[in-house]
């Protein structure tokens, strides 16, 4: 049995300095001190780089606590080797993960006769005219969720040369709740969101459980000669606790989270008597309350109320082989198929028909006879997976004071619906162009294409020598203990990684707007990869392979260019790490380590830009540091 707790706090670097009002003056501000600390985010035009305030999506923390139970069995009988057993997880995190806490100002230079423009935005904000505010509730989520799971699993040795592995394991986890029932979800049969109540696990979660979730798993390994051995297995996994950010929260929703909103539309000149509001006046009273919320336009979020348990099954075959002494060989078929994955797509954008012209013309949105004018976000099992490869592995086991590894791969990873936490946009990883949303909210399948991590062709050598010097060794045996002490006794240890560019998906801006919750893509009328002596870090590929669309493209709403049709720069790197023991009495030591990274300050690439416009198809960073040198020491006692 364990218990886990954890309390992951994200703050502003300037938190607890004050509140608004304290700090500028601004009325009507939060005052809450758990979320006060600097002044509000004030955006410009040219984006975050004219901005001033602090970060929107802090304070957030997350405080998990788990509590899991655990008990198995195992007994042997005759060829059989049985394990069997069951395990409990309770799972409770409390969420707070709000975007415009503090409020978030947006100036436009609409009402100095500038729209659009940086100077003339900064002139609306000294007169106190912002074209846009936008403030969230401080809402807390509590979600949990209970998890049980049985198995059975049986190591049978067949004869001397065939093992069989065979298991089956049962897996039942209750979607996730809220413990104040602060849940909302789109019931299509009423054309309603409704809410969580006491009750059912469908009254409680709004999300029918899923109770089919048998894994079956087997593996085999067959000895064919005394040197060679046969391996293969397959097996389904579920994923039961995949917390996809705030859009997997049915929380956000109101009333139980308000995203309050106060916007002037158009692009045309202002006056004074048109403004939201004066900065000298403060914000609104009661800003942030339901009663001044537009329901039927505020963004939603819901969730397939009959979602199934996403899943992959992964599958190996692989032969072994002992070429010589302390020497292996492995050549093996490694591949996944993931079904049911999590996907986001907007369940109300706009119609949309092409007139006579071949225009575009944009009509109602799809749920406006429910009253519904906004975006609702929908989270379904639609995404798809897969995974092929060809993986080669060369060891030379510790012996004679030196090991080795090479490991090479070849392979494809391709989806539909790719992990947005970590991609573009949101992550924290590089920018290859691939979103969580789609282009065409009814078409999947044009989003499938290599995986924002796909790599075609990775390559890694490395291992550990101890050098033949000193006491022991062909050189420096007779070695004074001074000498010895200094010389003898080092360690070095290379890694070699040599790899292909990852995959890159070419966007423009928005040409026309049928709802959010969507990407966009121009059309491509040429391959766009230049011959390697032509590419340059001003034009890494070819940008004339690109059209945008506009508003006015006849008979065209979304771009045919697809999903990671370029590549990137390759990556190549070389580290070692050369270390050496002190022994000064036998509970006394002392490891001296010299790490260097990327020895020969190689500049590996970064990634062109991928969205057309300034920038697009020029590289202007690299993908690895230059040259890194540290040494260290740690005693040992």
């Amino acid at each position: 049995m364990g218990y886990a707790m954890g309390d992951y706090f994200q703050l502003p670097p300037n938190f607890g300095s004050g509140c608004p009002g304290d700090l500028i003056g601004l009325k009507n501000a939060p005052t809450d001190p758990s979320i006060c600390g600097g002044i509000p985010v004030v955006n410009f035009p040219a984006g975050t780089l004219e901005r001033i305030g602090r970060t929107t999506s802090q304070p957030q923390f997350q405080t998990p606590r788990s509590l899991n139970i655990r008990e198995s069995l195992a007994m042997t009988r005759g060829a059989h080797g049985l394990k069997f057993g069951a395990e409990l997880l309770n799972v409770k995190t409390g969420i707070r993960d709000v975007s415009s806490l503090l409020g978030q100002f947006n100036f436009s230079g609409r009402f100095t006769g500038g729209n659009g423009t940086w100077p003339n935005a900064v002139a609306d904000l000294l007169l106190g005219f912002p074209s846009q505010y936008q403030q969230d509730s401080n809402t807390v989520f509590n979600i949990y969720q209970h998890m049980y799971f049985l198995f059975l699993q049986d190591n049978w040795n067949v004869n001397r040369r065939l093992t069989l592995n065979l298991g089956l394991r049962y897996e039942f986890a209750t979607p996730p709740r809220e413990q104040d029932f602060k849940w909302a979800n789109f019931d299509r049969t009423t054309g309603t969101f409704i809410t969580a109540k006491s009750g059912d696990l469908f009254q409680e979660a709004l999300i029918h459980p899923d109770r089919n979730d048998f894994a079956p798993r087997i593996g085999f390994s067959y000895s064919v000669a005394p040197k060679t051995v046969v391996r293969g297995g397959y097996g389904i996994f579920y994923n039961h606790a995949n917390r996809l950010g705030r859009e997997g929260l049915l929380g956000f929703n109101p009333p139980y989270i308000i995203l309050a909103n106060s916007q002037i539309s158009g692009g045309g000149n202002l006056k004074s008597t048109d403004a939201l509001f004066r900065l000298q006046d403060g914000v609104p009273a009661g800003f942030v309350d339901i009663s001044r919320v537009n329901l039927s336009t505020v963004a939603r979020k819901a969730q397939d109320p009959f979602q199934r348990s996403p899943y992959v099954q992964q599958y190996n075959f692989g032969i072994q082989r002992e070429i010589a002494q302390d020497l292996v060989m492995e050549v093996s078929y490694v591949g996944n198929h993931g079904l049911k994955l999590p996907s986001f797509r907007n369940l109300n954008p706009n119609t949309w028909a092409f007139n006579p012209q071949g225009i575009v013309a944009v009509g109602p949105r799809e749920l406006a006879p429910l009253g519904f004018q906004g975006d609702i976000q929908i989270l379904e099992n639609l995404g798809r997976s897969n995974y092929n490869s060809l993986q080669l592995k060369l060891e030379k086991r510790f012996s004679k004071g030196s090991t080795l590894l090479a490991s090479y791969s070849y392979g494809k990873a391709l989806t539909d619906s790719v992990d947005h936490l970590s991609t573009s946009g949101v992550g924290n990883g590089v920018d290859v162009g691939e979103f969580k949303e789609p282009q065409n909210p009814h078409n999947r399948r044009m989003e499938y294409g290599p995986s924002e991590f796909d790599i075609t062709h990775r390559f890694v050598l490395s291992g550990v020598w101890q050098l033949p010097l000193g006491t022991g060794h062909a050189i420096g045996n007779n070695w004074s203990r001074g000498l010895n002490g200094v010389l003898g006794g080092w360690e070095f240890s290379p890694i070699l990684t040599v790899q292909g560019g990852l995959p890159l998906t070419i966007n423009q801006t928005q040409a026309i707007n049928i709802g959010g919750e969507r990407r966009f893509r121009p059309d491509r009328i040429a391959n766009g990869t230049l011959p390697a002596d032509q590419r340059t870090v001003n034009r890494w590929f070819d940008t004339s392979a690109f059209v945008p669309l506009t508003a006015t493209t006849p008979n065209e709403i979304f771009g045919n260019s697809g999903v990671g049709i370029l590549r990137g720069p390759r990556l190549a790197s070389f580290d070692f790490n050369l270390a050496k023991d002190f022994r000064f009495r036998e509970r006394l030591g002392m490891q001296f380590r010299l790490e260097t990274f990327n020895v020969f300050n190689h500049t590996n690439l970064g990634l062109p830009g991928v969205t057309l416009g300034g920038g697009f198809g020029q590289i202007v960073s690299t993908a690895t540091d230059a040259r890194i040198i540290q040494a260290g020491l740690k005693v040992k006692f």
